[in-house]
Formats: C-alpha cells, structure tokens, sequence
C-alpha cells in the first residue's frame, strides 16, 4: 500500500534482524527485514520516539542491506531494488506531506532519475487522514490513537497486537521466572561452598589447637592464635 506496488509473495520475513558487515563496521537491528519472491529486500523501522539523522541513518540502513546482499564475485547488476522505510508518529520533515518518498533524481533535470533501485520512504502519522488509501488511513490512525474503529481491518490490526503482546508478556514471564531459577541456584551452590569453607576452616582450626596443646602451649594463648573459644580448646 505504502509504495503502490504488487508483491506476489513473502519469501523472507525477520523481526529484529541484525546485519554486521564488517568486524569494525556499526552493526545496526531492523525491526523488520522482508524479501520478496524477485529478492527485492524491505526495511521496515517503527520510530516511536528519536528523530535526529533519521536521513544519515536512512542512508547507513540502505548500504548495509547492499553490502549484504552482494556476495564476493557477483556483479553489480546482481543488485536489487531495496526500500527503507520509516513508520514515524510525527511529522520529521514539517512538510504537512502523509508520505514522504525519496529516490536519487539529477539536481539539473529533475525528469532524470538515477536507477540506483533504492528508495526511503518516511510516513507521517499524524497525517494519516491525507493517506491516499484507505487501508493506509486507518493503520496509522490505529498507530496514532492506538485503539480499533469500526472497520474491519482496524480490528484485525487489533487482535493481532494483542496477540504479540500476550506472547511478548509470556516470554518476559519465562526469562524472569528463568532468571529467578538461576539466581536461587546460584545462591544455593554459594551458600553450600560457604558452608563446606566454614567445615574445613573449624577442622583446620581444631587440628591446630591440638597440635599447640600437644606442645603445651597455654589454652588460652591457643584460643588467641587459632580464634577458637578457650571452651572449645579446653574441651579438646
């Protein structure tokens, strides 16, 4: 809907896929990878909050889904179309536009574009009764206002956020109860350590004491020396 094109079918879809091209290179995490059956490749990124360099970063996003799709030996041409687009809750640009489309065109002749295959897509919430489609209008108005209208696709958009969610708590339920289990493992097997130190520390201490009683060294300076109670040494 957004870029008016048909796609036949999803051949790749990766939430929080992570690209690192390069050991010294920044890694970046999308928030949604897709590819298509002709390998045309999508970013899909959800800005809720933060919009400084979204244009640096745009651009950053654009040339690391390149250098990953190009394999060592592959020509150029073996490039193909990829979008990066910006799901944006304000207006980044001041424009009052509802989407904002970007692709190389020559700055002489703007009739002339250059056939890069790249394009940045940045929409514009707020603005989502100037969607061109309905569909559009009412997914970002279900962004906005974050609850379902009467229309269909609003409430399918609905169960379907509810879904992630109860599946996102459970997982958080999981790795806290996980993290729980660990911890209290990790305190048993320390307290159990502490115990046996403390053991073979009292065994050290009471095979010393006699060994200085057996030498005739006064109870009371052996208690001093070892840290047992003069009870306890004279009880050997």
């Amino acid at each position: 809907m957004l870029l008016n094109i048909q796609i036949e079918n999803i051949r790749l879809a990766r939430p929080e896929k992570t690209l690192d091209v390069d050991f010294c290179a920044k890694e970046i995490r999308l928030d949604v990878f897709v590819k298509n059956e002709t390998d045309r490749s999508y970013d899909i990124e959800m800005q809720v909050i933060g919009k400084k360099h979204l244009s640096l970063r745009a651009r950053y996003y654009q040339s690391v889904l390149d250098i990953s799709s190009l394999h060592a030996g592959d020509d150029y041409e073996c490039l193909t179309e990829s979008y990066v687009i910006f799901l944006c809750l304000e207006d980044i640009f001041h424009k009052g536009i509802p989407i904002y489309t970007f692709k190389s065109v020559c700055i002489e002749d703007s009739s002339l574009f250059l056939d890069d295959k790249t394009t940045k897509v940045f929409c514009n919430a707020i603005k989502y009764n100037k969607m061109p489609v309905e569909k559009l209008r009412t997914f970002f108005k279900f962004l906005v206002e974050k609850k379902p209208d009467e229309t269909e696709f609003s409430k399918t958009l609905s169960e379907k956020v509810l879904k992630a969610k109860i599946t996102e708590d459970a997982r958080r339920t999981y790795i806290t109860l996980e993290q729980e289990i660990r911890l209290a493992a990790k305190h048993a097997a320390q307290e159990a350590f502490e115990e046996e130190y403390k053991k073979a520390s009292e065994n050290e201490k009471l095979e010393n004491s006699r060994k200085m009683k057996a030498k005739n060294i006064p109870d009371d300076i052996i208690s001093k020396c070892t840290g047992l109670s003069l009870q306890q040494v004279q009880e050997l």
